[in-house]
């Protein structure tokens, strides 16, 4: 990690949104004033070594980190789309956005050694017109033109994470512990990252949150104004046209239409083990392509009631998560060839080494030392 010996006021901003905290929050933990945090984050003063070790152990990154040089950007950031409730507070969404920004950190670091996949993502005409939403046929027509240049056909999707990360998409889930918040996801220095919380585990739920994140990547991002992204109107807007997107994407209408002939609950667990879409998604799929009447519909959402399905449903315990795993080969493959040590990579970073191996899905105890100058072994594979 190249260090200065100067404190970079930004990276105190950065660590403090992270966490969740107010000024006033970090000041109290802190034992200072609030003002004297505005002023170590404005640069105005700057915090002796002491204060500086205390925000660090507060906020559980090293002090290393707030000397760390903050990454140029050699392109104009799309804005960061985030799939939350309308009720999820400023406070949570910014601590996540914070969290994306060391994803990016760590995959430029790894990409010093390794050499990722390139972008492979196809560039659409989306016409953004306030919180006036887009069609479905056109919609439809995006997601069938995404199918055809990823070579998918118009079958089930096996691993939409391989496929993902297979086309250039930089991928992390980790838990956020907020509860209306499940992912976020921007186009940065022309890479796409996708950042998923972990905290709502069921693969149906993690797939359609990968596609509705890709919807995002695909059609908003570079054409909707940072600024018009965080205004309710238009938010509730992207949110639709992401949801409908990612039904369109994982259950296409030229081959799922066929699929269904019965309107009984358990036809339709049926299809989900094929498609590995959840049962309300398939049920909204449905109703948007007119496979059904109203009074099948009605059936249908009455028996998910009767069976209590909409919190939790058949074979969400059986099907295996997709997890990322780009970021974690790379670090086996650096650390079993001696390229890289665990203490380097923890450095470099500046996080605690556990709350890195969540951000790269790594097995507990990689990054970790045993005791004092002793470093795990990783297990071998």
């Amino acid at each position: 990690m190249i260090v200065n010996k100067e404190i970079i006021p930004y990276r105190i901003n950065q660590a403090r949104l992270s966490r969740g905290l107010s000024m006033s929050e970090l000041a109290d933990l802190v034992d200072v004033s609030k003002q004297a945090i505005s002023q170590y984050e404005t640069g105005k003063t700057k915090p002796t070594d002491g204060t500086l070790n205390q925000i660090a152990f507060v906020l559980r990154y090293s002090a290393d980190f707030f000397r760390k040089p903050v990454p140029a950007n050699s392109s104009m950031a799309s804005g960061v789309f985030f799939r939350s409730k309308r009720t999820a507070r400023q406070k949570d969404l910014k601590s996540a956005e914070m969290k994306i920004e060391i994803l990016r950190e760590i995959d430029d670091y790894l990409s010093q050694y390794i050499d990722f996949p390139e972008v492979n993502f196809p560039r659409v005409d989306y016409d953004y017109n306030g919180i006036e939403p887009i069609g479905n046929d056109i919609i439809e027509n995006y997601a069938k033109q995404l199918r055809e240049y990823w070579n998918l056909g118009y079958g089930p999707i096996d691993n939409l994470m391989n496929v993902v990360q297979r086309n250039g998409i930089v991928v992390s889930s980790t838990k956020l512990k907020l509860q209306k918040l499940d992912g976020l996801s921007e186009w940065y220095n022309n890479t796409p990252y996708i950042f998923m919380s972990r905290d709502k585990d069921t693969n149906c739920r993690i797939r359609f949150g990968i596609a509705h994140e890709i919807g995002h990547l695909l059609m908003h991002a570079g054409n909707i104004p940072p600024e018009d992204i965080v205004k309710d109107a238009v938010h509730k807007k992207l949110e639709d046209e992401a949801n409908r997107f990612a039904g369109a994407f994982l259950l296409p209408k030229e081959t799922f239409r066929y699929d269904v002939f019965k309107t009984s609950i358990d036809h339709f667990i049926q299809l989900k083990a094929k498609w590995k879409v959840s049962l309300s998604a398939m049920i909204y799929r449905c109703n948007a392509l007119d496979l059904l009447t109203t009074n099948q519909l009605k059936y249908l959402n009455d028996q998910m009631t009767q069976r209590v399905y909409w919190h939790h449903e058949p074979l969400d315990n059986e099907m295996p998560i997709e997890r990322p795993f780009a970021h974690k080969q790379a670090i086996n493959l650096l650390l079993d060839n001696d390229i890289i040590n665990p203490i380097d990579f923890v450095n470099a970073i500046g996080c605690l080494p556990e709350e890195l191996e969540n951000y790269c899905c790594l097995e507990k105890g990689t990054l970790t030392p045993k005791s004092s100058g002793q470093i795990v072994q990783l297990k071998m594979r």
